[in-house]
């Protein structure tokens, strides 16, 4: 009897083993002893026992939103995770909503009170404001990130004191130029996959693509969208040394370069500069401009919209590789929605194994639609084809919005000028000045935690 037994577990670890080759994120091998059952997405994973199944987890949409989200040709990961989670453990994950721009203040207030949420996000937009300000704790003693399931390249720019602040297990949500194929061809113009795979797509093509494509008679530009702004620089802004020490690269070459480019290009007239830029839902599709960079998540949306709407014909390719600085690999800013532990959760051990659960099944779900995921889906052989070495770069994260006011205030004193069709001014002049700003924003940020 027991050799059987001894055969059986080795099947089952070879088979979960097995799973776990084939990429990031299939799962790995599990310590628990609980069979993971509520969905498809779940088979063969492996839930540990916990004395407390109460889970609690802040987000900006909540449980009912996400279910109907949920359908069998578009799973919606976190449903099906807090499925899984209540079949399996007979609890409901508990889902706490509040607004995005609300979540710093929100947990605040959580702390003072000793009513934190367990799960709350992680990544740039927070980082390193909240494990600095003690509003999350470290992950190390709950999570084995050994397992090759974790994105450690992304992961180790947001460590804190040596520590693990942020679980994230997936490819970042790169940005990619998404183009008007119908517009190009109509215009006769090579496009940016065409370039891409010529090996001519770089900085100064897309300008000079940019503005043959633009055509301001009838209020269409070449290029539109927020993806050039201060927070989207393909270059560090701010360097976290490993004891928290912060310094600006604002002043860098690299920094200023990149910077007098994207003037240079709206001041020559080939980026929309209204209120328009952002609508990847509603003025794009509807024809109005040639690129913008969208994530995969916003793409997915749009060929979602259009399936039902009809309209252009639309394609991607990887963002230029940025010449004016000598690169020779396409960069890209990225979208860092990983998840934390907050500083006072009631459960950070069920937090540690609902995390694990959720980009498991993530994983599983993205793996279902085969090559790159559901994004993928939506992709021609060629597309993925570029997307795919694109995507060997690692992004160098830019945690610029989690210092003060440094936004804001970079959009007083040089946005209105950088993104400006007409307001002369020179980039490296406004940095020189600006630096100072941005200093006394970091040393404030230091000054309350101690540093």
């Amino acid at each position: 009897m027991k050799r059987l037994l001894s055969i059986v577990l080795v099947i089952v670890m070879v088979a979960v083993l097995g799973a776990c080759s084939s990429g990031k994120g299939k799962g790995g091998s599990s310590e628990g002893s609980i069979e993971a059952v509520g969905s498809k997405y779940a088979e063969g994973l492996m839930l540990p026992q916990l004395e407390n199944t109460e889970v609690s987890w802040l987000l900006s949409a909540g449980y009912d939103e996400h279910k109907e989200l949920d359908s069998e040709t578009s799973p919606d990961d976190l449903y099906q995770s807090w499925k899984v989670w209540e079949e399996t453990y007979g609890t409901k994950v508990d889902v706490q909503v509040v607004a995005w721009d609300s979540f710093t203040s929100y947990l605040s207030t959580a702390a003072a009170s000793g009513d934190m949420p367990d799960i709350v996000y992680g990544g740039t937009t927070w980082f390193p404001s909240w494990p600095a300000k003690g509003l999350v704790q470290p992950l190390d003693d709950y999570i084995d990130f050994s397992d090759d399931m974790w994105n450690k390249e992304i992961m180790e720019q947001l460590m804190w004191d040596g520590k693990n602040y942020v679980a994230y297990a997936q490819q970042p949500e790169n940005f990619y130029i998404c183009y008007n194929k119908t517009k190009f061809e109509l215009a006769g113009e090579t496009t940016p996959l065409e370039h891409w795979n010529a090996g001519t797509w770089n900085w100064t093509q897309f300008v000079k693509t940019a503005l043959n494509m633009t055509d301001k008679a009838n209020n269409e530009y070449g290029y539109t969208g927020w993806n050039l702004g201060f927070s989207k620089c393909i270059y560090p802004i701010v360097d976290i040394a490993d004891d928290g020490t912060l310094k600006s690269n604002l002043t860098s070459s690299n920094v200023k370069r990149w910077f007098t480019e994207v003037y240079n290009l709206y001041h020559s007239g080939a980026a929309r500069t209204d209120n328009d830029k952002g609508n990847y839902l509603t003025t794009f599709p509807a024809g109005k401009d040639a690129m913008i960079h969208v994530s995969p998540e916003e793409y997915i949306k749009m060929q979602k919209m259009l399936k039902i709407t009809g309209g252009d014909e639309f394609e991607v390719a990887p963002s230029p590789v940025f010449d004016p600085n000598g690169d020779t690999v396409s960069k890209t800013t990225t979208n860092i929605y990983g998840y934390s532990i907050s500083a006072q959760a009631a459960n950070p051990k069920g937090a540690a194994a609902l995390i694990e659960l959720y980009y498991k099944m993530k994983n599983n779900i993205e793996d279902s639609f085969g090559e790159l995921g559901q994004f993928g889906s939506y992709l021609s052989e060629e597309e993925k084809a570029a997307i795919k070495t694109a995507n060997e770069t690692v992004p160098e994260l830019n945690f610029i919005l989690g210092f003060g006011n440094a936004q804001a205030l970079f959009n007083t004193q040089c946005g209105d000028i950088i993104y400006s069709a007409n307001r002369e001014g020179s980039v490296s002049s406004l940095f020189d000045s600006f630096n100072t700003v941005l200093e006394a924003e970091l040393n404030e940020f230091s000054g309350a935690i101690g540093k």
